[in-house]
Formats: C-alpha cells, structure tokens, sequence
C-alpha cells in the first residue's frame, strides 16, 4: 500500500466525495454522456459502473432507461452515491463496494460496462480492462475514459502555473500520474486490446470545466480529488496564499469577470467482446 499514491487509495476518495460530487461531477458528466452515446445505451440494458464515484455515468444511464449497477473502491463515495440516488428517488441503480480489479459480478452479465476515469488510476489496470471484458455479454461493449497529455488539460496547466509562479522552488512530485501513460492513444488501445477486446476504437473529446469564479475554485480544489490534495496539501500557508492571488490574477486577466473554465481532454476507449 505505501507505493500506490492516495488516488489509488480508497481513504483518498472517500475524503473527497462531497466536494468531487458538488464542483467535478458536473464536468465529468460531460464525458459519461459521450460515452453513453458512443455505446448506444439503450432502455432496459444492463450496465456496470466501475470506479462510478459519485455516479456521473449512472445517472446519466439511468436516465436513457438503463438498469445500472453502480460499483467504487470507496466507502466515502459509495455512501454518497447511494444517498444522492435515495434522496433522488432515482430507480433502477444499485450500488456496491467493489473492486474493480475484482469484480463480484457473474461473467457475461452486462449489455455494456463503463470506466469515467477511474480505470486509469488503478494499481492493475490489466486486470480492470480484464474485468469489465469479462463482465459484459458476448457484442457487448466497453467504454474507459482517461485523460489526455497534461498540455491538454488546461486546468492544470492554470494550476501549475500559478504554482511555479509563486513557489518557484516548489519540488517537482516525485511521481508521474499513473494515468499518464493512457494518454498516448496507441498505449491506451493496446491496454484495451490486451483485455480482450475487439474493435478498438479511440475518440478524443474536450470539455469545459465551467465554475462560478477563480477564487472558488482554487479553494475548493485542495477537496476535490486526491491529485489535487496532496499538491495543494504540501504548501506552506503564505505558499498557498500567493499561489491562489497569482490563479484568480491569471484567470481574470484572461477571462475578466467571466464566464468562468478551463478546459480538459480525455480520450475515451471504446471495444467489443
């Protein structure tokens, strides 16, 4: 457990739950509902949820009419999910504490199988494509979202600029994403193929990460997800203050008193068994 960073660890998001839910599920949605139409998710189908976090492709295959079954590593997450989904009203989604390394699912039991960039923090993420191939019928498909390159990703080139700027000395972290190499798309299909699965296609989409203003942002980041935290969480106080000032100065000299985001890349593979 001490090599595996705090997103691959279930304590990092079950600390982030609330926060991840209220400022990144809105943008991550944006990516689930691609998948879901890259799939053609159809009423009465069933679907798997890995890695679900506070349930942005759920929901959204829910609403198409899908018979969801809702799956995290997190008991943080999977207690929130299972509370916004009561207090919704929300029918036919269930949710369960599972592994996605290790899915207790019967084999050949799913229409379809989904992964919202959460396979691509695994520890083995051999063993998670292998997982959703296996959990899905015989034409049934797949689909795993994962960041693009880092340049793509302008949230966190705003971060980090912010970052250098004031904290000049700040260390570099000592270990990459584990997400990284996913975004060479080559890398990602082979990974997909080496589950099992047929027809491999890749799409890279892009999305805007909307917020209300840059100073609520940046203060509700340090929640959000444990990537962020653990940046974030490493500052000295005056480190975090100035950071902050130079974010809301960059974002506001570019985008004035707004509308307000950044925009993020994923590419999103698709198979079939």
């Amino acid at each position: 457990m001490g090599d595996l960073t705090l997103d691959q660890q279930p304590e990092g998001w079950t600390c982030a739950a609330e926060a991840y839910d209220a400022i990144a599920a809105p943008f991550t949605t944006l990516f689930a509902e691609d998948a879901l139409r890259l799939t053609n998710v159809q009423p009465g189908q069933r679907v798997l949820d890995v890695a679900a976090g506070t349930g942005a492709l759920s929901f959204a295959a829910v609403e198409r009419g899908a018979e969801v079954l809702a799956t995290d590593f997190s008991p943080g997450m999977v207690e929130h999910l299972r509370d916004k989904a009561s207090a919704q009203g929300v029918q036919g989604m269930q949710v369960a504490m599972m592994n996605g390394q290790a899915l207790e699912v019967d084999d050949n039991s799913f229409d379809a199988a989904f992964s919202i960039l959460g396979l691509m923090v695994f520890p083995d993420r051999a063993a998670g494509f292998r997982e959703l191939y296996r959990a899905i019928r015989r034409g049934g498909y797949a689909a795993v979202v994962a960041w693009s390159t880092i340049e793509r990703l302008r949230f966190i080139q705003a971060i980090s600029g912010a970052l250098k700027e004031a904290v000049p000395n700040f260390p570099a972290p000592l270990k990459l994403p584990p997400w990284l190499s996913l975004a060479d798309r080559s890398v990602f299909k082979l990974e997909m193929q080496a589950g099992g699965f047929s027809r491999v296609n890749l799409f890279t989409v892009a999305h805007i990460w909307i917020f209300p203003s840059p100073e609520e942002f940046f203060d509700a980041l340090s929640n959000v997800a444990p990537g962020f935290s653990t940046t974030l969480g490493a500052l000295q106080p005056h480190q975090r203050t100035a950071s902050r000032t130079a974010f809301v100065r960059r974002i506001r000299e570019e985008q004035g008193d707004g509308p307000f985001g950044l925009e993020g890349e994923a590419h999103i593979a698709v198979g079939v068994k």
